[in-house]
């Protein structure tokens, strides 16, 4: 088993949420080809680009996959604590991580905020590793879509204040927790 990791931002909210979706690496295929062929077009789904239609077909075919998902809710007073949000967020994913994911994907991002990944992972790893990590293109790697299509339409609703339960997803989300204001 494997951990796929996206986030979501809301700075609005002051929220910095990230996304753990726990998937057997050989199911990549598999989930490539069925959300692929809800998505209009030719690139990978992505939940910011996607209109509500397309969004509910997703959120119908990601319940129903053999992942589990955690969603880490971390608040930022101002935007340039995003990073120490996105620290924090990591830290609490990890400590959390299953003995069973001996990986970890993170959706790359600019090479200065994967190298601050890097560091703050590396930290937490431990010595020897208990688990190893890596960064991939978003486009490449389709469990990072699912973490996408889940962070992001849970994020969306602790940024609300809603409940995470009424979108559908309730089949595939373990946890999902949030700092207090």
């Amino acid at each position: 088993m494997a951990g796929y990791i996206d986030e979501s931002i809301h700075t609005g909210a002051r929220l910095y949420v990230i996304g753990l979706v726990l998937a057997d690496p050989g199911i990549a295929d598999d989930v490539r080809r069925q959300l692929s062929a809800l998505v209009p077009s030719a690139r990978p789904p992505h939940w910011a680009m996607e209109d509500e239609p397309t969004r509910a077909a997703l959120i119908k075919e990601v319940g129903a996959m053999p992942v589990k998902a955690h969603v880490y809710g971390c608040r930022f007073e101002r935007p340039k604590r995003k990073e120490a949000a996105r620290a924090r967020a990591l830290t609490w994913l990890a400590q959390d991580l299953p003995r069973q994911a001996r990986e970890v994907v993170v959706a790359e991002r600019e090479e200065s905020q994967d190298r601050h990944d890097r560091k703050v992972l590396g930290g937490l790893a431990g010595r020897p590793a208990r688990f190893a990590y890596r960064h991939a293109p978003f486009a490449k790697e389709p469990l990072l879509w699912l973490a996408d299509i889940i962070v992001s339409s849970t994020a969306k609703l602790l940024a609300l204040d809603e409940d995470v339960t009424s979108r559908g997803l309730d089949a595939v989300l373990e946890y999902v927790g949030c700092e207090p204001e």
